[in-house]
């Protein structure tokens, strides 16, 4: 996809009805990175929220900005995070009303600034599909209610795929980011084994570069925080992966 080519969720349309027959339109975000498979994986993880998206290069960013009336920028801000916090700002400062989500590296983190007064959010690289686009709902539509088809109720858990959250007979489940990531994903595609190395392009992503032995030690994890029968279901497929029971 060329820089500044728009896209679009395959089942969604850039503008429907409001109230009173007015027409609404669908939030538009910028997908900012050098990295054609940065911004393609980007795309992927927020493909299914109700967003126009426009994919660009680092450079392209400011014109970008300035041209069109964009609510986010998703930008892949590596180890230089300060360049475009102040892009982001300058753009705030001549009228642009737009919030920022800064992907960084974890070298990053001591020295990091994020836009004063203007909605802005990070992760670091590593970061889940799913925490990616919980950062996103949270920056476009803070506040909303929380549809039921975003509850997931197993017995006594419940997931929120929202907030990237989960709670066991009404406490929270001290979830990392990434254990909670790979169990909503093992959960919410039942009854299916995955191999490790497809958990870690689905969860970690694609540009995560460690081995699989790490996916051992989240289910390790996971299993010992929710215990009990929900541990039992979070089954192992010698040779091949795992999987969750939804029988």
């Amino acid at each position: 996809m060329a820089p500044g080519e728009e896209t679009r969720p395959a089942f969604a349309v850039l503008d429907s009805l409001g109230e009173n027959g007015t027409i609404m339109h669908m939030k538009k975000v910028l997908i900012v990175s050098d990295d054609a498979h940065t911004r393609a994986w980007v795309e992927s993880a927020i493909e299914p929220l109700d967003v126009a998206m426009t994919q660009c290069a680092a450079g392209d960013a400011s014109v970008q900005l300035a041209d069109a009336d964009y609510r986010l920028a998703i930008i892949d801000a590596g180890r230089d995070p300060e360049s475009f916090v102040r892009l982001i700002e300058g753009a705030a400062a001549s009228g642009a009303d737009v919030h920022s989500l800064l992907l960084i590296e974890a070298d990053a983190l001591t020295s990091l600034r994020l836009p004063a007064q203007l909605g802005a959010d990070f992760a670091v690289r590593g970061a889940s599909s799913a925490e990616i686009a919980a950062r996103v709902r949270a920056l476009l539509w803070p506040g909303e209610e929380i549809a039921e088809q975003e509850l997931l109720r197993i017995d006594d858990l419940t997931i929120n795929l929202a907030t990237y959250q989960a709670t066991l007979r009404g406490k929270p489940v001290d979830f990392t980011y990434l254990e909670y990531a790979l169990f909503a994903f093992l959960v919410t595609h039942p009854n299916r084994a995955y191999s490790r190395d497809v958990l870690l392009r689905r969860v970690w992503g694609s540009d995560y570069y460690g081995g699989t032995r790490t996916v051992d030690v989240h289910i390790r994890r996971i299993r010992s925080k929710v215990g009990g029968e929900l541990m039992s279901r979070l089954e192992t497929v010698r040779n091949v992966g795992y999987l969750w029971n939804g029988s």
